[in-house]
């Protein structure tokens, strides 16, 4: 019987101690975690950051983009950072911040509207040879800009998302053009050529495979749209002397050089070989593409009475003079290319179709 006593009291103060023991541990806090937190963007509004309803910083618009670098200390899966809006105490985001890893990174761009987690750089570089254009984000204007345009811009852009940049001209509502950005490309480019008219994107200039050669992208327009066969031409190549007078025939390459520019006025490429010396340059005339004949159709005001149409065979006539094709080995050269015409009297009434007028646009492009 007193062993049956002895062995009940035992048990009892094992299980009491075991439970004194277990209220002891359930007492002793839990250790809170430090992490390092960093937060990198840009904002176009001051934001503040807080951490249980404390304000840990700050950021002012216009200085230079978000760089917060803070310590934390974090004890349970529910801590949370919010950030807000300082003017009107908006609350634009709230963020779970764990007790590991000790480095934790959030990327914030703010627009004022939406906070985006990712951002990519866009260059938009052109030229329109007249009127005004509206550049749109996702159908917001972005700017508006006449002539030459060669602007870097940060898209803030979601990961895994597109958004749309679109072109249109000023007062109309019809678009020209629509890209897609995409939110992988940390680097992303939009080049184009607007006539007044039509839009012409993806223009580059790349540098020539061979460096003593000159790289040529170019486009044609006619000044006769009456007249003109809508049809794509080719420009057959000649050389001449700077100084030649106007009357003298270009000599044409041998073999024969090509270059054939589409009729929807798109962009094409060739490496012109180097000329025979420094006092030479490029002239051509315009054919008919795979022919040579003359991409016209007869009748005024392009031919008149007693005219007929001729080649002008690689001349530079009186009105286009010194205005042909300077060669620079290694170098990228961007023309728009139009057409124009000389009446000839004597020895027989001709009118000469010239390719000599040019419009250098290479400056907007490099």
């Amino acid at each position: 019987m007193k062993l049956k006593i002895f062995t009940l009291f035992f048990l009892s103060a094992v299980v009491a101690l075991s439970l004194s023991c277990r209220k002891a541990e359930l007492l002793q806090p839990e250790p809170a975690k430090i992490i390092q937190l960093n937060i990198t963007g840009t904002t176009d509004v001051d934001l503040e950051y807080l951490y249980k309803d404390s304000i840990i910083a700050s950021t002012k618009a216009g200085t230079g983009g978000i760089g917060v670098k803070t310590l934390l200390a974090v004890k349970d899966q529910n801590s949370t950072l919010k950030i807000r809006n300082k003017a009107t105490a908006e609350i634009l985001l709230t963020k779970t911040i764990a007790a590991a890893p000790f480095d934790q990174n959030i990327n914030v761009f703010y627009d004022g509207t939406k906070i985006y987690n990712n951002a990519i750089s866009l260059r938009i570089k052109g030229y329109a040879l007249s009127g005004e254009l509206e550049f749109l984000l996702d159908g917001n204007l972005l700017f508006s800009a006449t002539g030459a345009v060669n602007k870097p811009y940060s898209i803030l852009i979601d990961k895994g998302t597109t958004r749309e940049i679109s072109i249109r001209k000023k007062g109309e509502t019809a678009i020209l053009l629509t890209k897609t950005i995409e939110s992988t490309a940390a680097q992303q480019n939009i080049g184009y050529f607007f006539d007044g008219t039509k839009l012409v994107d993806n223009v580059k200039l790349d540098p020539p495979v061979n460096p003593a050669n000159m790289m040529l992208t170019a486009k044609f327009e006619t000044t006769f749209p009456n007249q003109f066969k809508n049809i794509d031409v080719d420009l057959v190549f000649y050389t001449r002397l700077k100084n030649a007078s106007n009357t003298t025939v270009g000599t044409k390459l041998v073999p024969e050089l090509r270059f054939t520019l589409p009729k929807n006025g798109s962009f094409n490429s060739i490496e012109l070989p180097a000329l025979p010396g420094p006092n030479y340059i490029y002239s051509f005339d315009i054919f008919e593409k795979g022919t040579t004949n003359d991409p016209y159709i007869s009748g005024t005001p392009l031919v008149l009475t007693g005219y007929t149409i001729k080649p002008n065979e690689g001349r530079i006539t009186s009105i286009f003079a010194d205005n042909g094709i300077n060669f620079e080995a290694g170098k990228s050269k961007l023309y728009l290319i139009t057409d124009g015409k000389t009446n000839v009297s004597t020895p027989t009434k001709s009118v000469y179709i010239s390719g000599g007028r040019l419009t250098d646009l290479s400056q907007y492009f490099q």
